[in-house]
């Protein structure tokens, strides 16, 4: 699977996956209260990587053919509003997929962020199995950032 993100209205190609609260697939989007709460201050980067994880999780354990079925596509790029290189959660999603294909057998590669409308990376960046440069690092839906 290769595995790209792109901000929405950037990228409109066949393998667009909106994966917003507002639009997108609500088992891959974060609820309203914790993009809310980031949004506002009211909690850091940490603790919405680690509410978002466990929504992962839950998703995940509710309905795993729905993961499978993702993971099996052959290109997806992740669509959420944030702009590239923003903490956002597609970033923490894309992580996710990788690790879940690992224990599957799937070999996901990231691919970065898709430029507007053109489906290319931006330049300077290259499939290395990482996100785009700009993308800030993190932390693997698998991994805590604290212990639970």
């Amino acid at each position: 699977m290769h595995l790209f993100t792109a901000q929405i209205g950037k990228y409109r190609g066949p393998d667009a996956f909106d994966v917003t609260v507002k639009s997108g697939n609500p088992a891959f989007a974060p609820t309203w209260d914790l993009v809310r709460a980031w949004k506002s201050g009211k909690i850091d980067w940490d603790i919405y990587t680690q509410r978002y994880r466990q929504l992962m999780l839950q998703s995940y354990r509710k309905d795993p053919g729905l993961w499978h079925e993702l993971l099996h596509r052959g290109i997806v790029t992740l669509l959420c509003y944030c702009r590239a290189g923003e903490q956002c959660h597609r970033y923490l999603l894309a992580n996710f997929l990788r690790k879940l294909g690992e224990r599957e057998g799937v070999v996901v590669v990231l691919e970065g962020e898709r430029t507007p409308q053109t489906g290319v990376r931006e330049k300077g960046t290259k499939s290395s199995g990482k996100l785009q440069q700009s993308a800030p690092p993190q932390t693997s839906l698998f991994q805590t950032a604290h212990p639970e």
